[in-house]
């Protein structure tokens, strides 16, 4: 059975995106204005980690899209939003990106069934 996993998360998105605005709104000192988009991309960043490990464990059908790309898009995320909230880092947030990406790279050619 193929599950909704895109609607959820986009109601997650939408969710932490409402949240986020509310917050800076309520109190701009915690928040900043222009904070709230680039923490809405890391938080669904940690959602696609999330999803991934449960897409895992449910064991995913053939057309849905596979673990290990649902994290990867995941870390991808996170660094996207991590450079766009610490720009004066980002070469060392670039360096850390390419890092794991390259991790990712080595463990999939293990995991991958010939």
């Amino acid at each position: 059975m193929k599950r909704p996993w895109g609607v959820l998360s986009a109601g997650i998105f939408l969710v932490a995106l409402a949240i986020l605005a509310i917050v800076s709104t309520i109190l701009p000192a915690l928040i900043p204005l222009l904070w709230v988009l680039p923490l809405t991309i890391v938080i669904f960043g940690f959602w696609l980690i999330i999803l991934a490990f449960i897409k895992k464990a449910l064991k995913t059908t053939v057309y849905e899209a596979p673990p290990l790309m649902v994290g990867g898009w995941g870390i991808l995320l996170i660094g996207v939003g991590m450079l766009w909230l610490y720009p004066s880092m980002w070469i060392l947030i670039l360096a850390i990106l390419i890092l794991v990406i390259g991790l990712i790279a080595i463990i999939y050619s293990f995991v991958k069934k010939p």
